[in-house]
C-alpha cells in the first residue's frame, strides 16, 4: 500500500467519529505522527488527495482535512462551524500560478519546474530564474513562495525575504554580514550581535535577486549552507548555526559565465523566462489588459484605449519588458488624466499622444493596418473579455473521445469506409456545437477573438481562391471559436497518440482536404504567431470536407504543370474557384527549373493520393509532354497528358471530371471542343502603358501592378506586369514595345531598356521618383491628376504597406527580422548598404520568406554551380545573417535564392568586392 493510500484510509477512519464542535477535521501533523511520516510529506499527500476530490480542505489555522463522503453527509454541521471551506471544484482558483499570464501557455514548462522546486521533498530544490530585466522574475519568485504555502510544504506564516545582491556588490564583507549576520566586534561599527537573512528566512524562502553580483567567496559560503544547512555569523569561529531555508535566485546574466561551477552545481533547476516580445500574441494582449484594468480600478474610471495605442504597445519592443510596460501604461494614464482633471467625464481615453515621445516616432507601426480594434475596460464590472479559462470541459472531451473511438474502430476494420465517412462528420458537428456552446459569448467582441476571426477570414478567402472551396457565412465564426478554444485548453496533449493515427487515416481517406487543412494551419500559425496542436489539422480536414461532400476521392485526379512562376497556379486557382471544388493541383515551373525537379514534386504529390481511376496532366509545352515516363510506376490507373493548357481547357476538363466521364472520353472530347481560334485587329495608335517587373519573376510584378493600379485607376494608362528576363534579353525589340507606347518601367531591378526610363520600387517608396513620375505623366494627364496620383502613391507605397500587399506575412514582425539580417550582412561584407539597396532587400527577402513558407522557392539560378564555386564567402554570409529567419519560420534558404540576393546587391553596388 502506498503512503498516499495509507493517508487516505487514515483520514477516512478518523473522519467517521469526529466531533465537529470540538474539532473541524484532521491535521497534517496528526497524520504525520500516526503514520510516522515527515510533516511536509503528509501535507503534500493530503493536498494531492484534496485536488483529486477525495478530501475536503478547510482553510483555517491549522488547515483541516475531512473525507469528502462524510463531509457531504454532515455538510450542515461543518458549515455551521467554519465559513472558509474549499471543495475540489474550487481548487484550480487556489493555485497561485493561475494568476500568471501564460501559466498554461508559453510559461507552461517554466511553471511545471517552479512547482517541482517547491514540492520536492523534503525541503524543495533551489531554483535559478534567468531572463532580461523586467520579464517578471521577482513576481514568479513570489508565486513559488505562495505555491509552497498552498500545497502545505511550508507554514502559512512562513517568512519570505527578498535581498538584492547588487546593493552590496562593491562591499563583499557587508554583503556577507547581511546574509549570514554578524557578532559584536566583527568589524568597525558592529556594536551588537545581528542575525542575518538566513535566520530571518528560517522555515520559509530567501529570494536573492541579481545573484550574479554575489562574489565568489560569497557563493562559496552559500553553497556550504545549501549542502549542510550550517553557517556562521561574521566574526564567529566556534559556533555553527542551522536554519531551513528554501532558495530562489534570479539573474539577467548567463549563469555559465557568471557563477562558479561549484555554486551552479548546487542549483538543479535553471528556468529561463522569455521577454515580452517573445510571448504569444494573446498573452501580450492579456498583460496589457491586466495592467490597464489595475489602473482603471485605482482611478475608479473606465478606460478606453485607442486602436493606435494598443497596437503600438503590441508591436514596439519595450526595452524593460513587462516592468517597463507597466510604467508606460501608468504614464499614459497619468497623461490622459491630466487632460480631463477638471471635466466630469467618467471615461479615461488613452490616445497615441499620451504615450512617451519615443514610442510615437515609429510611423510604420502607427500607420499599419492591424487586426485589432480599441479596448474598453470597466473599473467596477467583472470583465472577462480576455479570459481563456474554462471550468468544465467534460462534454468536449466526451465528443472528442467518441470521435477518436470511431477512428480506432475504423483502423481495426470494425466499420466500413462509407459509414465511417458519414459518422465522422456527425461527430464533427457534435464537437463544433459543444465548443461553441461552452465558449463564453462575452469574449466575442474582444480583441483576441477579433484577431483570430480576421485571420481565419483571410485564410478562408485564400483557400477559396486557390481551391474553389466555398465557405458558409458562419464558417469564420465556427473556426474562430475552435482556434480560441484550442489555445485555451492545454489538455489536448493527452490525445497525442490518437491524433497521429487519426491524421494518417484522414490523409488516406480525404487526401485533398488534408492538403488544404495543412496549408490553413501553416497560414494561421504564421499570422497569429502561435503554434497549433495537431488536432487542428484533423479538425480543418473534416471541416473542409463538410463544406463540400462531393465524393472527390472517387474522381479522376488532375494536375496542371506550366512554365513560369505562377502560370499553373493562376489557371488552377481560376478553374477550382469556378468549379466550386478542389479539382486541380498546380505545379509552377520557372524557366530555369529542370523537368526532373518539377517531376520530383509531382511524384511526391501523387504518392499521397488515390490514383486508381487515373490521372490527367495538363501541360503547356515542350519537354513536359514526355513526363509520363517517370509516373508509370506511381500511378495505378491510366495517364493522360494534354498540352497547350488554357483556362478554358482546364474548365472543360474539370467539368467532365465532376460529371464522372471516363478518362479517355474526357481527353478526346476536350481536345475536339477546344481548338485555337483568333482575331486580328490592327490599331493605328499604341496605347500608353507602364510596365512593372521583378528580377524574381512575374508573381511579384503582378502584385506591384495591382498596387500601382490603385493609384492610377480611372486614367487612360494601362499597367502591365512583364517578365524581367524577357525584357533584359530582348531589349527594345521585345513585342511589348511594338504593341504599346511604354512610358515607364517600374520594378526591383533595371532591365536596361534604351530610351525607356526606369523607376526603382525603392525610389517610389522613398519619394525620390516623384520628379521622374511627373515628367512621364506630363502630356498624358493634366497637372491636377498628377498631384492626385502623387498623393495616392505616398499613401499606398509606404514600405509597410508594400510588404503587406506583396506578402501575407505580418509586416511589423517581418521588418524587424529582415532588418537584423540585412544589418548582420552589412557587418559580414564590411561595407554600409545604401538606403535604396536596403529597401530592395527588405522587399526581396520578405517575398522570399513567403515563398519558403509556402514551400514554393525559386529553385533555378543561371550558372548555379559556378556561383557556388566563386562566391562561397558571400553564401556563408547570407546563411549566417539569415539564420534567425530560418529558425523562426523553420525554412532553409536554397542556393538559388541566395544567388538572387547577390544579383540585387551587385546591381546597386558595383565598385565593392562582395
Amino acid at each position: 500500500m502506498t503512503n498516499k493510500e495509507k493517508v487516505f484510509n487514515l483520514v477516512k477512519e478518523l473522519s467517521q467519529n469526529i466531533n465537529v464542535k470540538e474539532k473541524k477535521g484532521i491535521t497534517a501533523q496528526e497524520v504525520a505522527r500516526k503514520l510516522n511520516l515527515r510533516r511536509n510529506v503528509a501535507s503534500h499527500l493530503l493536498n494531492e488527495l484534496h485536488k483529486e476530490g477525495k478530501l475536503i480542505k478547510i482553510n483555517t489555522r491549522p488547515v483541516y482535512f475531512v473525507d469528502r463522503e462524510i463531509y457531504e453527509k454532515r455538510a450542515k454541521e461543518f458549515k455551521d462551524t467554519t465559513k472558509d471551506v474549499s471543495t475540489s471544484l474550487k481548487s484550480s482558483s487556489e493555485d497561485p500560478f493561475v494568476k500568471l499570464v501564460g501559466y498554461n501557455g508559453s510559461l507552461k514548462e517554466q511553471v511545471k519546474l517552479c512547482k517541482s522546486a517547491a514540492s520536492y521533498p523534503p525541503n524543495g530544490l533551489p531554483i535559478l530564474l534567468t531572463g532580461s530585466t523586467g520579464v517578471g522574475k521577482s513576481y514568479i519568485a513570489q508565486l513559488i513562495y505562495e505555491y509552497a504555502k498552498y500545497i502545505g510544504v511550508i507554514d502559512e506564516n512562513a517568512p519570505y525575504v527578498i535581498f538584492n545582491c547588487a546593493e552590496y556588490a562593491n562591499n563583499p564583507e557587508l554583503l556577507s554580514a547581511n546574509l549570514f549576520g554578524y557578532v559584536k566586534g566583527a568589524f568597525t561599527g558592529a556594536d551588537r550581535d545581528k542575525p542575518g537573512l538566513l535566520e530571518e528566512a528560517d522555515g520559509g524562502y530567501l529570494f536573492l535577486d541579481e545573484v550574479h553580483r554575489l562574489p565568489p567567496e560569497g557563493q562559496e559560503k552559500l553553497f556550504l549552507f545549501m549542502d549542510k544547512g550550517i553557517f556562521r555569523r561574521l566574526g564567529e569561529t566556534n559556533n555553527w548555526r542551522t536554519a531551513k531555508v528554501r532558495f530562489v535566485f534570479a539573474t539577467t546574466e548567463d549563469p555559465e559565465k557568471t557563477f562558479t561551477k561549484t555554486f551552479l552545481r548546487r542549483i538543479p533547476l535553471v528556468v529561463h523566462i522569455p521577454s515580452f516580445d517573445e510571448r504569444p500574441l494573446h498573452e501580450r494582449l492579456q498583460l496589457i489588459y491586466n495592467f490597464y484594468r489595475n489602473e482603471a480600478r485605482n482611478l475608479g474610471m473606465d478606460i478606453l484605449i485607442s486602436k493606435q495605442v494598443l497596437n503600438v504597445l503590441l508591436k514596439t519592443k519595450v526595452s524593460g519588458n513587462i516592468g517597463k510596460l507597466i510604467n508606460v501604461i501608468k504614464y499614459s494614464c497619468a497623461q490622459a488624466y491630466s487632460h480631463i482633471i477638471k471635466s466630469k467625464t467618467n471615461i479615461l481615453r488613452i490616445h497615441l499622444y499620451d504615450l512617451p515621445k519615443e514610442m510615437q516616432t515609429d510611423l510604420d507601426i502607427v500607420k499599419s493596418n492591424f487586426h485589432f480594434n480599441g479596448m474598453l475596460i470597466s473599473h467596477n464590472k467583472k470583465d472577462e473579455g480576455l479570459s481563456w479559462e474554462k471550468d468544465d470541459n467534460r462534454e468536449i472531451y466526451s465528443a472528442l473521445n467518441k470521435m477518436f473511438e470511431l477512428f480506432k474502430e475504423y483502423q481495426n476494420n470494425g466499420i466500413a469506409s462509407e459509414e465511417f465517412k458519414k459518422n465522422v462528420l456527425v461527430y464533427l458537428n457534435e464537437l463544433t456545437d459543444t465548443i461553441i456552446f461552452k465558449n463564453d459569448s462575452s469574449y466575442i467582441d474582444s480583441i483576441v477573438f477579433n484577431a483570430i476571426k480576421n485571420v481565419v477570414e483571410n485564410v478562408l478567402n485564400i483557400m477559396q481562391n486557390m481551391y474553389g472551396i466555398k465557405y458558409y457565412g458562419n464558417s469564420v465564426l465556427v473556426l474562430s471559436h475552435f482556434i480560441n478554444y484550442l489555445l485555451s485548453d492545454v489538455t489536448y496533449e493527452k490525445y497525442s497518440e490518437s491524433i497521429e493515427s487519426a491524421l494518417e487515416i484522414l490523409k488516406n481517406i480525404f487526401p485533398k482536404e488534408f492538403i488544404i487543412a495543412n496549408k490553413m494551419a501553416d497560414l494561421i500559425e504564421v499570422n497569429l504567431d502561435i503554434k497549433l496542436n495537431k488536432i487542428a489539422v484533423a479538425y480543418f480536414t473534416l471541416y473542409v470536407r463538410s463544406l463540400n461532400k462531393t465524393e472527390s476521392a472517387n474522381l479522376i485526379n488532375s494536375i496542371i504543370i506550366a512554365h513560369g512562376y505562377s502560370t499553373a497556379s493562376s489557371i488552377a486557382s481560376v478553374a477550382n474557384r469556378l468549379l466550386g471544388q478542389f479539382v486541380f493541383e498546380a505545379f509552377d515551373m520557372p524557366i530555369e527549373m529542370s523537368t526532373q525537379e518539377v517531376m520530383a514534386r509531382v511524384q511526391e504529390y501523387l504518392k499521397n493520393i488515390d490514383t486508381s481511376r487515373g490521372v490527367i496532366i495538363l501541360v503547356d509545352m515542350g519537354s513536359l509532354e514526355e513526363i509520363y515516363k517517370s509516373l508509370t510506376d506511381i500511378v495505378e490507373g491510366d495517364i493522360a497528358i494534354i498540352n497547350n493548357i488554357t483556362t478554358q481547357l482546364a474548365l472543360d476538363v474539370g467539368n467532365r471530371i465532376l460529371q464522372n466521364q471516363p478518362l479517355e472520353q474526357i481527353v478526346t472530347e476536350a481536345i475536339q471542343r477546344n481548338s485555337i481560334t483568333y482575331k486580328f485587329i490592327k490599331t493605328e495608335r499604341k496605347k500608353i502603358s507602364i510596365l512593372t517587373t521583378c528580377i524574381t519573376g512575374i508573381g511579384t510584378a503582378v502584385k506591384i501592378r495591382d498596387l500601382l493600379y490603385e493609384c492610377l485607376k480611372g486614367e487612360k494608362i494601362e499597367i502591365i506586369a512583364y517578365d524581367f528576363n524577357r525584357l533584359r534579353g530582348n531589349g527594345i525589340g521585345d513585342e511589348i514595345f511594338k504593341a504599346y507606347n511604354v512610358k515607364l518601367i517600374i520594378g526591383t531591378a533595371d532591365p536596361g531598356i534604351k530610351d525607356v526610363p526606369y523607376l526603382s520600387l525603392e525610389d517610389l517608396i522613398t519619394g525620390n521618383g516623384e520628379v521622374l513620375l511627373k515628367r512621364v505623366l506630363e502630356g498624358v494627364v493634366d497637372n491636377e491628376v498628377i498631384e492626385k496620383v502623387n498623393q495616392a502613391i505616398v499613401k499606398h507605397f509606404s514600405l509597410q504597406n508594400v510588404l503587406q500587399y506583396l506578402t501575407f506575412l505580418n509586416p511589423a514582425k517581418i521588418i524587424d527580422q529582415v532588418e537584423k539580417a540585412i544589418s548582420d550582412l552589412e557587418i559580414y561584407l564590411g561595407f554600409k548598404f545604401p538606403n535604396s539597396l536596403k529597401i530592395s532587400l527588405y522587399i526581396h527577402v520578405s517575398c522570399m520568406i513567403e515563398r519558403l513558407i509556402m514551400k514554393d522557392p525559386i529553385n533555378c539560378y543561371e550558372n548555379i554551380e559556378e556561383f557556388e564555386k566563386c562566391h562561397r564567402h558571400f553564401i556563408e554570409g547570407v546563411k549566417s545573417s539569415c539564420s534567425v529567419i530560418e529558425e523562426t519560420y523553420k525554412v532553409d534558404i536554397p542556393l538559388s535564392e541566395i544567388g538572387f540576393i547577390y544579383d540585387i546587391i551587385r546591381s546597386k553596388v558595383k565598385d565593392v568586392a562582395i
